[in-house]
């Protein structure tokens, strides 16, 4: 097997304990996915949404095998995610069909066969279902869809768009004259469609900002509900299954910078540059090492509880997202005071992660909110 940082040191030393669904051959294609990955970053050049689309494309091959059910399949695409984010956050939605997922679940059958296809070769979907009232309350929504012929024309706007420049389509969340939400399937380059780039703090991987629509004609078939009307349900199932992924990239983010701090303090001794480790930054190690192996077990856990149908998905996949990205960003605040002032200078990939994992406490709603309808699930059953 391939010797690669974030599988060896991470993933392979509990993996037969852990998760004795894994077979061998999927131990190996994630150590082969993550060398490939590192050979894609050395060789892919652009702005960096450039780069992450091309490190997709390139990866389109080396997908985890995707056999031993769905439950497996989905532990491995989380593992995969954890193996992304331990290289960059912003690696996130370079494996699996991120986004695309709702066209896969939930398009008609000529509309799944050409994106499984698209995806399979590396292209990208996009979400837009964030408005300026926020992004957790989707009946508020204010874009609507009009019938119009055999076909409807779909007018609105969506902000704080991820993936904005790089994704090939957006599934468009709507309301129809009934009231009822609709997810649409919108070209990006689509007549009426317009973009509008915006600069985030952390995040930066991906494009970010407004998307436009102006009385955009979207064909019948590109409609993804069913007649009636099941918008939010679509939403629902598929942020069940997207927010473990979530949690398992950030982990891995936090991860990558352990392994850095581990490495660097282990350097620093070894010259006898620093002269002995002190004591509570043992102790932040050993406690960080925990709680990221925690978090990771919880966040497959919720990953196999989505693939299983299980009626505790979509609650597991809201408080571990919440618990996932939390964990990973005090780990990394917590681990950054200890290689001193080089883990704050901007051009640190330390400095990058406690950004970037500062701008997911608030991508995918407010972790308040989250934990609230978490909540109401708990004192409702």
């Amino acid at each position: 097997m391939t010797t690669t940082p974030a599988f060896t040191a991470w993933i392979e030393p509990q993996a037969a304990a852990a998760w004795p669904f894994l077979t061998p051959q999927h131990l190996e294609d994630l150590s082969r996915l993550e060398a490939g990955l590192t050979q894609a970053l050395s060789t892919t050049h652009g702005t960096p949404g450039e780069r992450f689309l091309a490190v997709r494309r390139e990866l389109a091959p080396l997908a985890p095998v995707r056999t031993g059910g769905p439950a497996a399949v989905a532990a491995v695409m989380a593992l995969a995610g954890f193996i992304c984010g331990w290289h960059d956050l912003n690696l996130r939605d370079t494996v699996g069909p991120g986004h695309g997922r709702m066209i896969l679940h939930h398009a008609t059958p000529a509309l799944r066969a050409t994106w499984t296809k698209r995806l399979g070769a590396g292209d990208l979907v996009g979400i837009a279902a964030t408005e300026r009232h926020g992004g957790s309350r989707l009946t508020e929504i204010t874009t609507r869809l009009f019938p119009d012929g055999n076909g409807w024309r779909l007018s609105g706007e969506k902000c704080w768009v991820s993936r904005l420049q790089e994704a090939a389509s957006f599934v468009v969340f709507a309301k129809d004259p009934t009231g009822r939400i609709q997810a649409a399937v919108v070209p990006a380059d689509g007549e009426g469609v317009t973009r509008h780039p915006e600069t985030p703090s952390g995040l930066g991987g991906w494009a970010w900002g407004t998307l436009a629509l102006n009385d955009v004609h979207v064909p019948a078939e590109h409609i993804l509900t069913t007649p009636g009307g099941d918008g939010e349900r679509i939403f629902r199932q598929h942020f069940a299954a997207f927010r473990p992924l979530v949690a398992a990239i950030a982990l891995g983010t936090a991860a990558g910078v352990h392994s850095q701090v581990r490495s660097t303090l282990h350097a620093r001794t070894a010259t006898r540059l620093l002269p002995r480790v002190r004591d509570t930054a043992l102790v932040t190690l050993g406690r960080t090492q925990g709680e990221i192996h925690a978090g990771l077990l919880a966040a497959v856990t919720a990953a196999r509880l989505t693939a299983q149908h299980s009626p505790h998905a979509d609650m597991w996949a809201r408080s571990v997202k919440v618990h996932g990205v939390e964990t990973a960003h005090r780990a990394v605040q917590d681990l950054a005071p200890l290689v001193g002032a080089s883990g704050f200078r901007a051009d640190s990939p330390i400095s990058k992660a406690r950004t970037d994992l500062g701008g997911l406490l608030y991508a995918d709603g407010i972790h308040d909110a989250l934990l609230r309808s978490v909540g109401r699930t708990l004192l409702n059953t």
